[in-house]
């Protein structure tokens, strides 16, 4: 048996699960690394490692089973579709269409009951309104888990929270009851509002299908993936006169706002 084919392609398995199963334990935490290098890097290492085990499979003089595949391809698939995504962590945001300070531009949507929902209805309400990609998105379902539990302090300051993605009705409503959220889902399929804002990501790679259920928090979704267009993750902090107080987005979806620098901007603007 090539001993050396089956310890390079379980290593470079261990490498890729590792650095996987490490990395996403960092989303439900909020603590996302800002640079990947150092985790693109050991993603490289594995998927090399896996690599060099195929190759000494084929190419070694003793035969050293079949077992030497399940492990390296594994890695490789895994390691290389992640490797993949990194370079698409980015957003373009700079063409929103509002600043602080700017009255908030009329919307309509539709609720996870696919009824109309007309943005008149936040009228005399401090509203922290979130967009963002959809209930399949890791970081989106970390960050609305993370505003759910601000909830108790964001009522005590009279802030709602509502939250808009292009997830159909059915998608949203899925989204609200198996994360347990406590606030409103908005769905707006054709962008109208996402567009209205200029909050929209003309190409980012997604799903249309949010998972059924989430794994430590995460939504792992296995619904195919492609290019499409959808919300650029972005908050704006409205008051009851409709005004813009705060926004906040970042050029990298990955990187959300802290549930600390969000409280800060909602105490400085009605503390």
């Amino acid at each position: 048996m090539n001993t050396y084919a089956l310890l390079s392609a379980f290593a470079g398995f261990a490498v890729v699960m590792g650095s996987i199963t490490v990395y996403f334990s960092t989303i439900p935490r909020g603590t996302v690394p800002v640079k990947v290098s150092g985790f693109a890097v050991r993603l490289i290492v594995g998927v090399a490692l896996a690599a060099v085990g195929i190759y000494l499979r084929l190419t070694g003089a003793a035969a050293s089973g079949a077992l030497v595949y399940v492990p390296a391809v594994l890695a490789l698939l895994f390691g290389g579709f992640i490797l993949w995504i990194l370079p698409q962590r980015h957003t373009p945001i700079g063409d929103i269409k509002v600043t602080k300070g700017d009255q908030i531009i009329p919307f309509k949507a539709l609720t996870t009951e696919d009824k109309p929902f007309d943005s008149s209805e936040l009228a005399g309400k401090r509203v922290l309104f979130k967009f963002f990609r959809g209930g399949w998105c890791p970081y989106c379902v970390a960050e609305l888990a993370a505003f759910n539990k601000m909830v108790p302090e964001l009522e005590k300051m009279g802030v709602h929270i509502i939250a808009l993605s292009k997830d159909i009705p059915s998608e949203a409503a899925l989204n609200r009851s198996r994360d347990g959220l406590d606030f409103d889902l908005l769905s707006d399929p054709d962008l109208d509002a996402i567009r209205a804002y200029g909050v929209e990501h003309h190409k980012a790679l997604g799903q249309s299908k949010n998972p059924k259920s989430t794994i430590g928090g995460l939504a792992l979704g296995l619904a195919p993936f492609s290019f499409q267009a959808m919300a650029i993750p972005t908050t704006l902090l409205i008051d009851e006169n409709g005004v813009i107080r705060w926004i906040d987005q970042s050029d990298d979806y990955r990187l959300r706002s802290s549930t600390d620098r969000v409280m800060d901007a909602v105490k400085q603007a009605f503390g």
